[in-house]
C-alpha cells in the first residue's frame, strides 16, 4: 500500500497527509493520480482542506495548491509539523560550537548535487539520496537528510549534523563514520542532531 499521500475524509472535512521522508516529487504525482481519479472527492465539502505531515517549501505549497484548485475552489491550508526556525538554528550553534563562516542554500538537492563549503552550511531543503553536504564546520538542514552528510571535514570532532529528519546511508562527522542511523537517542526536539558523544556518532531526536 502506497503511503507517500493519505486522504482522509470525514464528513465534511477532508485532510491529506504527507509522507515526512518520501520525496517531494512522488508526493505531487500522488496527489496528481488521486485527484484525476476521483471526481466526487471534494463532493459536499463545506470547510477547508488541510495538508499535514511534512513541511514545503512556498514553491511546493503553491504547486500544491495550483493542482487542487483545478478540481475545488476550497481553500488550503497547511499545518505544518514543528521544524527548525531561525531561533532554533541560533540555539544549535551556540550550544556545541561558535560558528565564524555560513553558507546557507535555498532548495532541495538532488541526486548527483554537491555542495562543500569552508564553514558550515545551512540548507533551506531536503538533502535527497545521491546527493553530498561537505562542511569543514556545521551543517544544518531545514529539511529531511535522506543523502550524505561530512560535517568537521577537516577534523573537527565538535562539529554536527542537524535535520527534521536524519536517514542518510552514511554520515560522518570529522574522522568517524556512521552508516546505520535506526538507533536514534529520545530528547524531544523538533529536530535530530547528530555529534560524537565517547568516539561515536548519536542521533538525538
Amino acid at each position: 500500500m502506497d503511503t507517500e499521500v493519505l486522504f482522509k475524509r470525514k464528513e465534511d472535512s477532508l485532510t491529506i497527509t504527507l509522507d515526512k521522508n518520501a520525496d517531494y516529487k512522488t508526493i505531487k504525482e500522488k496527489i496528481r493520480e488521486i485527484l484525476s481519479a476521483s471526481d466526487d472527492l471534494f463532493e459536499d465539502l463545506e470547510t477547508e482542506i488541510i495538508i499535514e505531515g511534512r513541511r514545503l517549501l512556498d514553491e511546493e505549497e503553491k504547486e500544491l495548491t495550483s493542482l487542487i484548485a483545478e478540481k475545488t475552489d476550497l481553500p488550503v491550508k497547511f499545518d505544518k509539523p514543528k521544524q527548525m526556525g531561525l531561533a532554533s538554528i541560533d540555539n544549535i550553534f551556540n550550544k556545541d560550537t561558535s560558528i565564524t563562516n555560513t553558507k546557507v542554500y535555498t532548495g532541495t538537492l538532488r541526486s548527483g548535487q554537491r555542495i562543500e563549503f569552508e564553514g558550515s552550511i545551512v540548507v533551506l531543503g531536503d538533502v535527497n539520496s545521491g546527493s553530498e553536504v561537505v562542511a569543514e564546520e556545521n551543517i544544518v538542514i531545514l529539511g529531511n537528510l535522506r543523502g550524505f552528510a561530512h560535517a568537521g571535514a577537516k577534523g573537527n570532532r565538535s562539529a554536527f549534523i542537524a535535520a527534521n529528519s536524519i536517514t542518510p546511508t552514511q554520515i560522518r562527522i570529522a574522522d568517524i563514520i556512521l552508516r546505520n542511523t535506526s538507533e536514534k537517542k529520545e530528547i524531544g526536539n523538533a529536530y535530530e542532531l547528530a555529534k560524537i558523544d565517547m568516539g561515536s556518532i548519536v542521533i538525538e531526536h
